[in-house]
C-alpha cells in the first residue's frame, strides 16, 4: 500500500514530483484544530486541576495520529473538518514520507500520555512536559508552517541514521528539504 497519493505529472517548485504527496494546507488546518482543542483542554486542566478533559482528548488525539500514521491522512479524525475548511484553496503538495515520520512522533507522544496520564493517572511534570511539547509542535505547524518532525527527519537523514529515499520529496516551504546526491 502506498502512503499518500502520487499525482501523475505533478510539479512542485518547477520540478517533477513522482513521489507520494499530501496536501500541506489540510495538514496545517488539522494541526490548528488540534492545537485549539489541546490548548483549551490544557488551560482548563491547568487552572481547575480537573483532569477529565484528558480522558477524552488524549485517546482522540492518539486515534487521530494512529489512523494517519498507520493508514492514510484522509482517515484522520481532524483531517475531515480540515479538508472542508480549505476545500476552496489550491492544494499545496509536499512529500508524504516526512509528514508520516512527524506524525509517528505525535503518535509516540500521545501513546506516552495514553499510558501514563490516562491509564496510570500520572500527574505533574511528565504529562505537563509532553503536552507542552505536543502543543508547541502543533503551533509551529499550524501558525508558522514549520514541521518540527520533518526537520527531525531531515536531520536524521543528514546524519545517516535513517536511510535516504531514492527520490527526495519536497518539504513544506523548503524548510527541511535535502539536496539530491549527485553521482
Amino acid at each position: 500500500m502506498n502512503y499518500g497519493k502520487t499525482i501523475p505529472g505533478l510539479k512542485i517548485n518547477g520540478e517533477a514530483a513522482p513521489y507520494a504527496v499530501v496536501n500541506e494546507r489540510e495538514i496545517r488546518a488539522a494541526a490548528g484544530i488540534m492545537f485549539l482543542l489541546g490548548s483549551m483542554a490544557f488551560a482548563y486542566v491547568f487552572f481547575t486541576k480537573d483532569f477529565s478533559p484528558i480522558y477524552i482528548l488524549v485517546p482522540v488525539f492518539w486515534l487521530d495520529f494512529f489512523l494517519k500514521t498507520l493508514f492514510q491522512p484522509h482517515y484522520s479524525i481532524f483531517g475531515w473538518p480540515a479538508s472542508i475548511l480549505v476545500k476552496n484553496q489550491e492544494p499545496e503538495y509536499v512529500g508524504a514520507i516526512q509528514k508520516r515520520f512527524a506524525w509517528s512522533i505525535g503518535l509516540a507522544l500521545a501513546s506516552i500520555m495514553l499510558i501514563f496520564a490516562v491509564g496510570m493517572g500520572v500527574r505533574g511534570w511528565l504529562p505537563f512536559s509532553i503536552c507542552s511539547i505536543c502543543l508547541f509542535f502543533m503551533w509551529m505547524e499550524s501558525s508558522l508552517g514549520i514541521c518540527v518532525g520533518c526537520k527531525i527527519y531531515s536531520f536524521l537523514l543528514q546524519k545517516n541514521i535513517l536511510k535516504r529515499p531514492a527520490i527526495q520529496p519536497v518539504c513544506p516551504g523548503g524548510t527541511c528539504s535535502l539536496k539530491q546526491k549527485r553521482n
